[in-house]
C-alpha cells in the first residue's frame, strides 16, 4: 500500500486550503492594476531615454569642443545601451507580475502551508526573503496563491511585496519502506561498513521519476550541431589563413564547448535516471550504528544516479522543489 500524493510549497508539506474573502480578492485586483501602471511607467521611461538621446545626436550634429563632444557621446551610450534596457527589463518585471495576478482570477483557492523555516526550499533570493519574514520563529506557515503561486501571507502578515515559489507533488513512499528501514545489515565496503538495504519503487514513485528524466528535443540537437559546425568552419579558416586574434572564432569555440558539456551532462543524467528506472528500486542507509536509531535518520538515494530520495521518510528537497506540479 502506498500513502497519499504529497503537495508542496517552497518545500513546504501543503496541510490545507482556504478561499480568499472579497476583500482579499479586491486586492489583488488593485496590486495587478498597480502593476500595469509602473509597467507602462519603466515603458515610457525607456521611451524618454531613447527619445533624448535622438535629439542630443541632432543637436550635436555642429561643431563642438572634444570634450564636449565625448562626453555627449558617453552619456548617449549610457542612455540607450544601459538605461533604456534597464527600464525595460523593469517593465517586463512589472509585467510578469501583472499577468501571474490575473491568472489568480480563475480560482480564490489559498494553499496553507506549515513547517520548520529549516524545511523552506526556494531559490536563493526568494528563500532568503521567506527566512528574514519568518523571524525569529523555528516554525513558519505559508499562505500562497494556487493559480499563480504567489506568497499571500507568512505566520499571518500579509506580503507587501510578490514572492513566487515553487509548487509540485509528490509520490508517497509505500508502508513497506518503514519496514525495510528497519532491517538494514551491515555491508563491507572499500570505502568502510554502511548499515545498508534496499525496497522497491511504487507505481508513483516511478511515474514521477520519469517526469525528471531530462529531455533534450530535437531542435536542442541541431542547435549543437550547427554552434559545433560553425565553430569548427572558424578554426580550419584560421589554421589556413591566420589573421592576428580570431576573437569571433574563439566566441564560437567557447560557445560550442558550453554547448556539449550541457548536451553531455543532460544525456549522462538522463542515462543512469533510465538505469534507476529499469531497476525500480532505492537504497537504504541508516547513518545512525545505534541499534535504536530513530527513523529520521534514514536516507533513501537512487543508486545509479546517486541522487538522495527521501530523508527521514520524507521527500528529499529538490522532489519537493521540482516535483510535477499537483
Amino acid at each position: 500500500m502506498t500513502d497519499a500524493a504529497h503537495d508542496w510549497c517552497a518545500g513546504l508539506r501543503v496541510t490545507r486550503s482556504r478561499l480568499l474573502t472579497v476583500a482579499e480578492f479586491r486586492r489583488i485586483q488593485l496590486g495587478r492594476r498597480v502593476n500595469l501602471v509602473k509597467a507602462s511607467a519603466w515603458l515610457l521611461a525607456a521611451l524618454v531615454i531613447l527619445v533624448a538621446c535622438a535629439a542630443v545626436l541632432g543637436i550635436s550634429s555642429g561643431p563642438r569642443e572634444p570634450l564636449v563632444a565625448n562626453a555627449l557621446l558617453i552619456l548617449v551610450s549610457l542612455g540607450i545601451f544601459l538605461g533604456a534596457p534597464l527600464c525595460i527589463v523593469m517593465s517586463n518585471d512589472y509585467f510578469k507580475l501583472a499577468a501571474l495576478l490575473k491568472r489568480q482570477y480563475r480560482d480564490s483557492e489559498v494553499l496553507v502551508c506549515e513547517g520548520a523555516v529549516a524545511d523552506l526550499v526556494a531559490e536563493p533570493p526568494e528563500l532568503e526573503h521567506l527566512r528574514r519574514e519568518s523571524g525569529e520563529s523555528y516554525e513558519v506557515v505559508l499562505e500562497v496563491l494556487k493559480q499563480s503561486r504567489l506568497v499571500w501571507s507568512v505566520n499571518g502578515h500579509l506580503q507587501e511585496s510578490w514572492v513566487v515559489v515553487q509548487r509540485g507533488r509528490t509520490a508517497g513512499a509505500p508502508d513497506q519502506a518503514r519496514l525495510a528501514a528497519q532491517y538494514v545489515k551491515p555491508v563491507e565496503t572499500e570505502d568502510g561498513t554502511f548499515r545498508l538495504h534496499q525496497r522497491p519503487l511504487s507505481e508513483g514513485e516511478c511515474s514521477e521519476l520519469r517526469a525528471y528524466l531530462p529531455r533534450v528535443k530535437l531542435a536542442g540537437f541541431v542547435i549543437v550541431l550547427v554552434m559545433n559546425v560553425v565553430a569548427v568552419a572558424h578554426l580550419v579558416a584560421h589554421l589556413r589563413k591566420p589573421q592576428g586574434l580570431p576573437l569571433m572564432g574563439i566566441v564560437m569555440v567557447t560557445v560550442a564547448g558550453w554547448c556539449d558539456v550541457n548536451l553531455v551532462f543532460a544525456m549522462r543524467a538522463r542515462r543512469k535516471m533510465l538505469q534507476d528506472l529499469r531497476g525500480r528500486y532505492v537504497v537504504i542507509y541508516q547513518p545512525d550504528p545505534a541499534p535504536n536509531a530513530s527513523q529520521e535518520s534514514v536516507v533513501e538515494y537512487l543508486p545509479n544516479a546517486g541522487t538522495e530520495w527521501t530523508s527521514g521518510g520524507r521527500a528529499a528537497a529538490w522532489r519537493r522543489l521540482h516535483g510535477p506540479t499537483g
